[in-house]
């Protein structure tokens, strides 16, 4: 059936569910959720296109002061919101990703749409085949709006350098977003997107999750496809959900997760609904937290948002008791560095070989590319031995808990600090999910957004959405906004 956009907005097609009250579209468009938006165009309330636009005018008004965005897809983005809009009018709706604007990181391989990593290296590169996670994000309806921001190569926490202007926190755009997938939280964050994905190799969802206030979650390695990603570590590298609550991050999980045959990484365990997770509650839940010393250094905003937190927990019925760490814990962030830059080396060989004078000169990447041609043989195999037994022990430690409980930072955006455990790296090295969300914001700086981490054992990311769910709704740290 053809119908007009005006019929589509009005819902004049809608049938009314009994018993459930009218769903009412939001003024403004840009903080809408995952979830309320795709109620809202299920029952023909919302247009695809008219969500889209309202997004593509706040990116015209808003991210020149952002950076969020390296490329936008504006034209294709409304192309692919009008053919949403006729395919739901017509009754063929594929799912809740049906017509949700979503943007990538800038790693990820878009068909015939520049992909950079945010360095003179690739600037011009230009994809014939999309990666798997957007392939899979395309087929489930949704919308591309546009490649975000990172560092050159998603090198670095700060989120700076490289071939295009640097993002900026939108809560104090002075500050950091955090890095590498730092365009993507700060879009987020800024209302400029719906949902967002990300990578993660050492902590670059979760750190700018934490700075720029929203959700992001390194799932399990092997539980997301890499293919038609920009290596950074090939066994460290991590591609996962970004969004701004904890629902919409296990909607997207949904619909990226899977064996991919492309990628002979991926896990081809069944994936679960993870949104049936959300009402499963903590009471019971056993929740392990480091013991005091490992958090010397640490910003005393961060400590006390993260015993509110613990606080909160305890009230909802879990069970929160202090563990020890591995033994090998105190090295690990050497470990992954050595393993980081030796795989790094070895991806990037061609370029150095015959595009070395491309690197960015505002960056330290070339430099940290030549250092990790330097790793022996016998170095990274030492280092892997000591990975091994780090895995060994986390999955003895998570016997006797279902989650670890972390800030996400030791500090809010751009405060210095010196700690010994950032609990950022190991999760990375052993590859269990981890995520983080809101929890709190700083005092003293003023207002930048605070972060809470869950971690459990592989492939349980259920429990870790069903820890978050029982958090957030217990609290309002997600509801909150930068004034921009």
């Amino acid at each position: 059936m053809d119908v007009t956009r005006r019929d589509f907005l009005a819902g004049s097609l809608a049938v009314p569910v009994v018993g459930r009250p009218a769903l009412q579209v939001p003024s403004d468009l840009s903080y809408l959720s995952l979830t309320d938006a795709a109620a809202l165009i299920k029952a023909l309330r919302l247009s695809p296109v008219e969500l889209t636009q309202a997004l593509l005018d706040r990116i015209d008004r808003l991210d020149g002061k952002v950076g969020a965005f390296i490329t936008v897809t504006r034209e294709a983005a409304l192309r692919s919101a009008r053919e949403a809009e006729r395919e739901i009018a017509a009754g063929r709706y594929r799912g809740p990703l049906h017509g949700i604007p979503f943007g990538v990181k800038d790693t990820h391989y878009t068909k015939g749409i520049r992909t950079t990593a945010n360095t003179p290296v690739l600037v011009d590169f230009m994809p014939d085949f999309d990666a798997t996670v957007v392939a899979r994000l395309t087929r489930a309806g949704a919308v591309l709006v546009g490649k975000t921001n990172l560092p050159e190569f998603s090198f670095g926490s700060a989120g700076g350098g490289g071939a295009f202007p640097d993002a900026h926190n939108p809560w104090n755009v002075a500050r950091t977003p955090g890095g590498s997938s730092s365009g993507s939280a700060a879009a987020l964050a800024a209302g400029l997107l719906t949902v967002a994905t990300g990578g993660d190799t050492s902590g670059s969802i979760r750190n700018p999750a934490t700075f720029c206030g929203v959700v992001g979650l390194k799932p399990t390695y092997g539980r997301v496809s890499r293919h038609g990603i920009v290596v950074i570590s090939w066994s460290l590298d991590h591609v996962g959900p970004m969004s701004r609550t904890v629902a919409d991050n296990a909607t997207l999980l949904n619909a990226i997760a899977g064996r991919d045959p492309a990628d002979d990484t991926s896990s081809d365990l069944p994936v679960p609904d993870y949104t049936r997770a959300l009402r499963r509650g903590v009471r019971g839940l056993r929740a392990g937290i480091p013991k005091p010393a490992q958090f010397d250094g640490y910003h005393r905003d961060v400590m006390r948002a993260f015993e509110e937190s613990l606080a909160v927990f305890r009230k909802l019925g879990a069970i929160v008791k202090e563990v020890d760490l591995p033994p090998t814990s105190d090295v690990i962030d050497e470990v992954q560095q050595i393993v980081r830059i030796a795989e790094a080396a070895s991806y990037h060989e061609t370029f150095l070989a015959t595009k070395a004078e491309r690197y960015a000169t505002t960056t330290t990447v070339r430099r940290d590319l030549e250092s990790g041609s330097l790793v022996t043989a016998v170095q990274y195999l030492r280092a892997q031995k000591v990975r091994a037994r780090f895995v060994h022990d986390l999955t003895a430690m998570f016997r006797t808990l279902d989650v670890f409980l972390t800030p996400g930072m030791p500090a809010p955006a751009g405060e210095p600090v010196d700690v010994k455990q950032p609990f950022r790296r190991m999760f990375n090295v052993c590859g269990f999910p981890a995520l983080v969300l809101p929890n709190g914001f700083s005092t003293t700086p003023a207002d930048l957004p605070i972060g809470l981490q869950i971690a459990a054992k592989p492939f349980d990311e259920e429990t870790i959405y069903a820890a978050a769910q029982a958090f957030e709704s217990a609290t309002e740290w997600h509801t909150q906004h930068p004034n921009l």
